[in-house]
């Protein structure tokens, strides 16, 4: 009789965040109380929340400065990050775990994103108001196009590429088909107001610079325009896009 399959990091992680259905939970529980390589695994992850919590978070606490660089950070899995508005974290490209289903939207492109403030890691929720100094990080799938570039604007009218970070082009992903983790976090300026994130996939490298104008041209529509727009009219195979509010410092 054949081993149930190990849990991925993904899953644990999923499971540390409380993310995962309670029929899925019990049975990943279930597996852990069994397993002993995926308990060790769910302990070296929690392991690696407590580090940053700890050790990196409080250095974090810097002026803000978009591109600074910065290393040397553990946070959602120990693959580690590359980079944000305020602090650019540069670190290992993380492993693609296989497909979760609850992270996915079936039948089109998905750009998901987990926060983490102080003890708390969780998935965030379209729309929802994050603070100035919460870390963001991103997953992506992109229905098997192998190239993706994640560009933002906000209501100050800055226009970002997040990854890659500051890049002039699209990259191409680790995995086709399953959702990846982006390696990388955005840690929020204390610029109030909406955000809107644009995950654009493509066969070939798309440029920033054939996005930008529909990006500057968004900025200049103002926040309920940035709220409203869920697409930009660029040439990408396929879009996903998230928005998510900044709250006043």
């Amino acid at each position: 009789m054949n081993a149930p399959p190990h849990v991925s990091s993904l899953k644990l992680e999923a499971l540390a965040m409380g993310a995962l259905p309670p029929p899925e939970r019990a049975t990943t529980q279930a597996h852990l109380d069994t397993c002993l390589a995926c308990r060790a695994r769910s302990e070296e992850l929690a392991s690696h929340r407590r580090h940053f919590t700890a050790h990196v978070l409080p250095r974090a606490q810097l002026p803000s400065s978009r591109g600074v660089p910065w290393s040397d950070w553990r946070w959602w899995a120990p693959a580690l990050a590359l980079a944000s508005a305020v602090v650019l974290l540069f670190a290992l490209v993380a492993v693609p775990a296989p497909q979760e289903p609850e992270l996915a939207v079936k039948g089109g492109a998905m750009l998901q994103l987990f926060a983490h403030r102080g003890e708390r890691t969780w998935k965030v929720e379209e729309g929802e108001a994050l603070a100035p100094g919460d870390q963001v990080r991103f997953v992506v799938e992109g229905l098997g196009l192998p190239y993706v570039l994640v560009v933002s604007v906000d209501g100050a009218g800055q226009v970002n590429t997040y990854y890659p970070f500051g890049g002039h082009e699209s990259v191409q992903l680790p995995s086709r088909g399953l959702p990846v983790e982006i390696p990388g976090s955005v840690v929020l300026d204390n610029a109030p107001g909406p955000e809107r994130l644009f995950a654009l996939f493509s066969r070939q490298p798309l440029s920033f610079e054939s996005v930008a104008p529909a990006l500057r041209e968004l900025s200049t529509g103002g926040a309920e325009v940035i709220r409203d727009r869920r697409r930009l009219p660029v040439a990408a195979g396929a879009q996903a896009t998230f928005l998510f509010e900044k709250t006043q410092p």
